[in-house]
């Protein structure tokens, strides 16, 4: 089956996952994470507007053509794959299969794209707050702080400057944006993903219970009103399975099903 040609972004803008092969941990160590880094400012012809080394994958966001970016990350994952098959005295793969992209599509997605990779190491559970995770942009558009080995910056400082214009320059409202709650999907591991699902919907619980004055979780499975109108939130709002959000509500998945048709017949 021959390959799918990527979308074209209409702004020249990108999100990049690159993920280790069968999972492995391939940037666990800190030299392998100081060295990829290092790949990332050798690329030519593209722009790398923020970034996030976690253990087994790579988030990036990248401006350019489609064709420069193909290129320039297949020469990264080239070098990578070398050094880490010599030093590991082991052969074959290291990324699973060719990188995976998603075409960004105005400002504001940029922006939010930005965020969510910067925020991925908080959602992991690795950190509390994104400031504190070493390996990613954070901390170049905070304060320039940058942890790998060289001066030099990962990022782009024209789409640094770009990114900061939205924020007037200023750290405090670029943090402040980091903080704010985004229920929108997007590209990642599907653990990443199952996972982020499953804290978008804890946080509409929690707030479907602060609406109501509920103090606890157990309320909602008495009062059968309350579970039906979650039920139909969640279902709403998240792209949980059926089974998934009858477990997070205590109701069963039948009914989460009867819910659903009748959420469609609505519409």
């Amino acid at each position: 089956m021959a390959r799918q040609a990527r979308k074209t972004s209409p702004t020249g803008y990108y999100h990049v996952m690159m993920r280790g092969n069968n999972r492995e941990g391939i940037l666990k160590k800190e030299w392998q994470k100081v060295y990829f880094s290092e790949l990332l400012k050798t690329i030519e012809n593209i722009e790398v507007v923020a970034y996030c080394i976690m253990d087994n994958h790579v988030h990036l966001v990248i401006k350019g053509e489609v064709s420069d970016l193909s290129c320039a990350l297949k020469k990264v994952n080239i070098k990578y794959a070398m050094m880490i098959n010599r030093e590991g005295n082991r052969i074959g793969h290291v990324f699973q299969d060719r990188f995976r992209s998603e075409e960004i599509f105005d400002e504001a997605h940029l922006l939010r794209v930005v965020r969510y990779v910067h925020n991925n190491p908080v959602k992991a559970g690795i950190v509390r707050e994104p400031g504190a995770y070493h390996w990613s942009s954070f901390g170049e558009y905070v304060d320039g702080d940058v942890v790998v080995t060289s001066v030099t910056s990962v990022t782009s400082d024209k789409e640094r400057d770009f990114v900061m214009w939205f924020f007037a320059g200023k750290s405090s409202e670029f943090i402040r944006f980091h903080y704010k709650q985004d229920f929108s999907e997007y590209l990642d591991t599907s653990e990443e993903i199952e996972n982020n699902r499953t804290q978008v919907a804890q946080a509409i619980i929690e707030g479907f219970c602060n609406e109501r004055g509920i103090i606890g979780a157990k309320e909602i499975y008495r009062n059968l009103e309350w579970a039906e109108d979650l039920v139909a939130e969640l279902l709403q709002k998240t792209k949980l399975s059926h089974r998934h959000i009858a477990k997070l509500v205590g109701v069963s998945a039948s009914s989460v099903h009867r819910a659903s048709l009748a959420t469609q017949t609505k519409d």
